[in-house]
């Protein structure tokens, strides 16, 4: 029965340092865990990211579409002048 009870007693101590070592592991996970969490982006960044990005997309388009009328009147003015040259050359 002594025999028993000493293997037991060596279990139980084994136990107990396999027990520190996964407390101390356990705080490094939490550690690590909190790091992780504060680095990466939530949902709610996301959305204003893409939101600020729309915005962005619109306003290229508002320039996109100033552009196109000043090519255009550009482009109209200058056949009008060419017309109204040849016609007073010709």
């Amino acid at each position: 029965m002594e025999m028993r009870v000493s293997k037991l007693e060596a279990d139980v101590s084994e136990m107990k340092t396999d027990i520190k070592t996964l407390k101390t592991d356990m705080e490094t996970v939490k550690t690590d865990l909190a790091v992780i969490k504060s680095n990466y982006v939530t949902k709610a960044d996301l959305h204003q990211e893409i939101a600020k990005t729309h915005v962005e997309i619109a306003k290229i388009h508002i320039e996109m579409t100033k552009q196109t009328k000043w090519i255009l009147g550009a482009i109209m003015s200058a056949t009008g002048l060419s017309l109204g040259i040849a016609r007073w050359l010709f």
